[in-house]
């Protein structure tokens, strides 16, 4: 291969990443209704721009996405602004590769193959009330269904790394929280509807229905957990649940870790009315919002609160999760394995031995390591984990799905 040969390849793979960063930042792009702005984090020349720029043109008409705008220094942008630019930007070297591949042919079919990636593009599933869910599915139809049920607000590319781990033995299928995300067929998310537990519950069942699904064994992350505890409470379409550092309301059982009373303070302020949730959104826009979310998720995790309006029904939304008492759903008897850490301080770990204690067919395991975001990682501990757990029940029901 010549020098040349190998610097258009480099640029080829530099492209095909930030083509693959614009997928996975596709919902906070669309929830923002003015025009965002991204900057590599140490800034750029400023003759790099207008390349670069073409090129995120070209990306972002083929992806259907709104336009950015390059700009050569990160300063002065806000706190979605600055996740995006991690996500997509996070440093000028690469970048100087994307702008030397000048007027790339194949852009849009770069564009298409990050497209074509997991998890896809979204199935549009109508809840019991008419509440459209955007929903993903992975992994042949004749396997056993494993539903994954994400913590509330988060983007779907927070389970990804899940849909790939477990696609090639199962079918699974997963959803965004109702109410909270742009649909590519309108220009912002539709009306919320319920924002009960109950609701969030029976969007589950929808779910199922609207990929022909009989039955699943549910895995539930965060807030997930919660979700899935009362939907297995109240159905039999669940065969089975894992439940991953759950964020649970039990009364006064068990402790509460600072940030979980410091969200419910947060989500009972922003439910209250719009006005409310755009006084706190104000403070949300501030760079000092992404102190300690991960560089890597801060994209997803920055969703929820991109807009005042997205704000308020989060704190609806969320709240509800939060605020509604779990120990009603503790008479669920299906097989299930509760899964915690001691080094989780966002969701008190207390709570996963307490519901582990009281359900009739659950085993606790308490990971020595790992904080609550690494659940979402899918490594390969919590994979295995989760495959053992899924074999044991599913040996019996291979075709009962």
């Amino acid at each position: 291969m010549t020098e040349s040969e190998g610097a258009a390849e480099a640029a080829d793979d530099a492209l095909h990443r930030l083509a693959t960063a614009l997928v996975d930042s596709a919902s906070l792009v669309r929830a923002v209704p003015e025009r965002l702005r991204v900057a590599p984090v140490d800034g750029l020349p400023p003759g790099a721009v207008p390349p670069l720029q073409g090129l995120l043109n070209r990306l972002t008409d083929a992806l259907e996405l709104p336009r950015l705008d390059v700009v050569p220094e990160p300063a002065g942008l806000w706190s979605v602004e600055l996740a995006l630019s991690r996500r997509l930007m996070p440093g000028s070297g690469a970048y100087d590769a994307v702008a030397g591949r000048g007027e790339c042919e194949d852009v849009e079919g770069i564009a298409r193959s990050a497209a074509a990636a997991l998890p896809g593009r979204p199935v549009v599933v109508p809840a019991h009330d008419g509440s459209p869910l955007r929903c993903w599915t992975a992994g042949r139809e004749d396997r056993p269904a494993v539903a994954l049920v994400t913590a509330c607000g988060m983007p779907v590319g927070l389970v990804t790394r899940w849909m790939t781990a477990l696609s090639g033995s199962y079918r699974v299928v997963t959803w965004e929280s109702r109410g909270l995300f742009t649909t590519e067929s309108r220009p912002g998310p539709a009306a919320l509807g319920d924002h009960s537990l109950a609701a969030q519950a029976r969007d589950l069942s929808a779910v199922l229905d609207g990929f022909g699904i009989r039955r699943a064994h549910v895995m539930g992350l965060c807030g997930g957990a919660a979700i899935a505890l009362a939907a297995a409470s109240g159905s039999a379409r669940v065969m089975s649940m894992s439940l991953w550092h759950g964020d649970y309301e039990l009364g006064g059982a068990v402790p509460k870790t600072d940030h979980q009373r410091d969200v419910e303070s947060l989500l009972a302020m922003a439910s209250r009315n719009l006005k409310r949730a755009t006084g706190l959104h104000r403070l949300m826009r501030r760079p000092s919002a992404l102190d300690g979310m991960r560089a890597d998720l801060a994209h997803h995790l920055i969703h929820p609160y991109a807009t005042p309006d997205l704000l308020h029904r989060y704190g609806l939304l969320n709240g509800a999760i939060m605020g509604t008492d779990c120990r009603p759903f503790l008479a669920a008897g299906q097989p299930a394995l509760v899964v915690s850490s001691p080094k989780d301080t966002t969701a008190h770990p207390a709570g996963s031995e307490y519901v582990a204690a009281r359900l009739a067919r659950a085993n606790l395991h308490m990971l020595p390591d790992g904080d609550h975001l690494s659940a979402f990682d899918a490594g390969p501990e919590l994979v295995r984990l989760a495959e053992e757990f899924l074999h044991d029940v599913t040996a019996p029901h291979r075709k009962d799905t």
